[in-house]
């Protein structure tokens, strides 16, 4: 029975629809937690990754999000909500969402792995690459959802002179335009990225989810309808919320390695 229930919550976080940050984010998210694993962390999830890196994992999610019969069924997972003063207490989470959401998504993996080693090991690597995808989906701005505020964000604008949706171009068009790199050069932008002291690491991976996107949640606020539909962005966009963007990937790095520490350390 135990082995039926994890491999039935495993096939709901395999699939869930997922559209955070883009390969980039993602994969530079990822990179980063995988320079700050501890030994006894690195040496259990390598049993199970055969050495390939967790970024090349880290976008798996928005690449199995149109497989059926996830696609109408499990729509949903990639985001989580907050009161307006930004709390996501559980009994919000099971009204608003039926705990289809991230932190209630990592809440449940770590559970369902403490008793990894008794699991197949198809199964835990799939569940690797699902926390190395949720952690950086619910610091994705347009991924906070508001009870007063939806924030999708999926409504059109131009970003220098091309056509999109302002999800999008928090999603990707931001920090490929910031950084000028793309996916492959995820390495580089770990490099610029990774600084922060162990004090600073420590004090930002405090807690777990609910706590880390309630932080989130409060540094998004401020944003959030700043934008109208149909506006023209450009480099002043860039510039003003750059500084937001690098600081939530910087943000669910460490706390990416922390919970891949606490679940294989």
């Amino acid at each position: 029975m135990k082995k039926l229930l994890l491999s039935l919550l495993l096939q709901v976080f395999c699939c869930l629809p997922s559209l955070g940050w883009g390969r980039l984010g993602h994969a530079t998210i990822a990179e980063i937690a995988e320079r700050h694993l501890t030994p006894a962390a690195r040496a259990n999830i390598e049993r199970y990754t055969h050495g390939t890196p967790l970024a090349t994992y880290s976008s798996w999610m928005d690449e199995v999000v149109n497989t059926p019969p996830y696609k109408e069924t499990l729509a949903g997972w990639h985001a989580s909500i907050v009161t307006p003063d930004c709390r996501s207490p559980l009994y919000l989470r099971r009204l608003r969402r039926n705990c289809k959401d991230t932190v209630s998504g990592l809440d449940m993996m770590r559970e369902m792995l403490r008793d990894y080693r008794e699991m197949p090991d198809s199964m835990v690597l799939e569940a690797i690459k699902c926390i190395v995808h949720m952690v950086g989906d619910f610091h994705c701005p347009a991924h906070v959802r508001y009870t007063d505020e939806h924030n999708e964000l999926k409504y059109p604008v131009t970003f220098f002179g091309k056509e999109t949706t302002l999800h999008a171009v928090w999603d990707t068009g931001l920090i490929q335009k910031y950084s000028g790199l793309v996916y492959t050069d995820y390495k580089e932008y770990a490099d610029r990225l990774d600084t922060w002291s162990r004090r600073e690491q420590r004090r930002v991976s405090k807690g777990w989810a609910r706590e880390w996107f309630e932080d989130c949640a409060r540094d998004v606020r401020p944003y959030i309808r700043t934008v109208p539909e149909g506006a023209e962005l450009g480099q002043e966009f860039v510039d003003g919320h750059i500084a937001l963007a690098e600081l939530e990937l910087r943000k669910a790095a460490y706390q990416l390695a922390k919970a891949l520490n606490t679940i294989f350390g």
